[in-house]
């Protein structure tokens, strides 16, 4: 019997499995980020999600229309730095991920981090990083804060073109963002800005 044949499917399924997401940890780990010193800081966490097939999807938060800030804005889970996260700000976004989506941090692997990004009219520093979480789990969404999880296919995310510049109207005048179309889902701004550097950081 030839080695091989002594391997069933499902070991090698779980074995690329593995590859595969070392192979993203490596990737973000080439990277060198350097930290937005200004502004207020903040931290999110694109979670990369087994679904029931094996394929990686991320999940990104909805916020309720009910909302005074950002209604009905999609935008990856997290929030603003607090004081009890100490300098760390992978806590931040763990702590975030946890109060929004309900995933506990220790069955959170942190793969790595992506540049820091700025928004203009808030004037936050995100911190985004990159988890995983190997098995998918049922959401158990923040009362009144958020209003559906809608989850993108990592492969529709890495999709040539998917990424691009688009034009939008706000206050009055008409601004070039970096956007993500999925379904009816528009993501733009800040995440589309994340997602941006998070392909370049895969297809590195």
């Amino acid at each position: 019997m030839r080695w091989f044949e002594s391997i069933r499917p499902s070991q090698i399924h779980r074995r690329y499995r593995v590859l595969e997401i070392e192979a993203i940890a490596a990737r973000l780990a080439a990277q060198s980020p350097s930290p937005v010193v200004r502004g207020r800081r903040a931290a999110v966490t694109a979670l990369l999600v087994r679904d029931e097939h094996g394929e990686l999807l991320i999940p990104f938060t909805r916020r309720s229309y009910a909302l005074k800030q950002h209604p009905g804005e999609i935008s990856l889970p997290g929030g603003k730095w607090e004081p009890a996260d100490g300098s760390a700000l992978e806590r931040t976004a763990l702590r975030e991920l946890e109060e929004e989506l309900g995933v506990a941090p220790s069955r959170v692997r942190l793969l790595g981090r992506l540049p820091d990004v700025s928004t203009v009219v808030t004037d936050y520093a995100i911190a985004p990083f990159v988890g995983y979480l190997e098995q998918r789990q049922p959401w158990l969404c923040s009362d009144g804060e958020i209003e559906a999880v809608i989850e993108v296919p990592l492969a529709e995310i890495l999709r040539p073109g998917a990424v691009r510049y688009a034009t939008v109207v706000m206050r009055g005048g008409e601004r070039n963002v970096t956007a993500l179309d999925y379904g009816e889902h528009h993501i733009w701004g800040a995440t589309g800005r994340i997602l941006k550097d998070l392909v370049e950081a895969l297809e590195a």
